[in-house]
């Protein structure tokens, strides 16, 4: 068995009076006590305060709510604390020091009556760790755009514009045919790479070509390989 945690008003005559501006006697404010009712391990008020009418008129009695020890006081409460004395308060009217003293003590009293609250713990499965998936490497594939011509080259390169193919899964860039040191080759002109020219297609990476030297630089790596 446990006591009933509902917070009350005590009779008439623990009530005080608070003040006006010239000191006359104005707002009657209760001091509270909880409520000595037994109740059994599985509830927390008793059969007299959980029946509680909403405005009632008389602050001492059971059906008056003021809320349970160490909540919130409702607004119908009228207790040393509620929204009624504060706001009273704010209005300019006073509290005597004796009444202030005597209504922090029997807060303080009710509150040490309360035992600790008990707090339901509960167990929740820990999700398994998901593994992270490594990010996909997209390869970069060199796709020719280049038509041949049937005449020899007068020039150093012949380049053709054409739409760039798109391959699935892969990075399309676009190349042109040149021919340097006697030999053709693709030449992709926004990174500076040149490719073999192959029968089939467009092969290995051979260096950065300078257009300006006409050389090429076979030491320069290819950057799609760091």
């Amino acid at each position: 068995m446990t006591q009933c945690i509902s917070r009350r008003a005590c009779a008439d005559r623990d009530t005080f009076r608070l003040l006006g501006p010239k000191g006359e006697n104005k707002y009657h404010i209760w001091t509270e006590y909880r409520c000595p009712n037994m109740v059994s391990n599985n509830t927390e008020t008793c059969v007299e305060c959980s029946h509680k009418i909403p405005k009632w008129k008389y602050q001492a009695n059971s059906k008056c709510d003021h809320g349970v020890i160490g909540g919130p006081y409702t607004t119908d409460s009228k207790l040393y604390g509620s929204p009624y004395y504060l706001e009273k308060i704010k209005e300019g009217y006073i509290i005597k020091p004796e009444d202030e003293i005597r209504a922090k003590e029997a807060v303080t009293k009710a509150s040490s009556d309360m035992p600790p609250r008990k707090v339901k713990a509960e167990t929740v499965a820990a999700e398994p760790v998901k593994k992270q998936r490594k990010p996909r490497v997209t390869k970069t594939q060199v796709v020719p755009t280049v038509t041949m011509s049937s005449t020899p080259l007068p020039a150093k390169f012949v380049e053709v514009v054409a739409p760039p193919l798109v391959v699935d899964e892969f990075i399309v860039v676009k190349v042109k045919k040149i021919r340097c040191q006697g030999k053709d080759y693709y030449f992709d002109s926004m990174s500076g790479k040149l490719y073999k020219c192959m029968e089939d297609g467009v092969g290995d990476y051979c260096g950065r070509y300078n257009e300006e030297a006409e050389i090429i630089d076979a030491t320069y790596p290819d950057s799609d390989n760091e």
